[in-house]
């Protein structure tokens, strides 16, 4: 359960910060700066399931409860979002799901590379 909080409110500070930086970048490098706000929220989010699911060698396939709580911010913010910028929520969603997989799945590979070695 401390997890799946603590997933929450990380996934809920990812988002501000990328909405943050985006804000600044948005009407600085118009497209460009979009594009580069989407990879910094999938980095970001891949980073927070990375170290939420370590030490886990099946975080894709059980860790399920904390990608949804992390996931719980952008998912209403893009709920919300329908009413404004329809495309933009929901590709702001899709990256940001994409780097909590991605994240998921890499801590899994490092686990079960870790679990291989032999003990010394």
């Amino acid at each position: 359960m401390a997890k799946v909080l603590r997933a929450f409110f990380l996934g809920l500070l990812a988002f501000v910060f990328v909405w943050a930086i985006a804000e600044a970048v948005l009407y600085e490098f118009g497209y460009a700066g979009i594009i580069a706000t989407f990879i910094l929220m999938a980095a970001c989010f891949f980073i927070c399931q990375f170290f939420l699911s370590r030490g886990n060698p099946d975080a894709y396939r059980k860790d399920w409860a904390i990608m949804l709580a992390l996931e719980a911010a952008p998912l209403l913010i893009v709920i919300f979002g329908l009413l404004w910028d329809r495309r933009m929520g929901v590709r702001a969603f899709i990256f940001s799901l994409a780097g909590t997989l991605a994240g998921a799945v890499a801590a899994s590979l490092a686990a079960r590379k870790k679990g291989r070695r032999p003990l010394k």
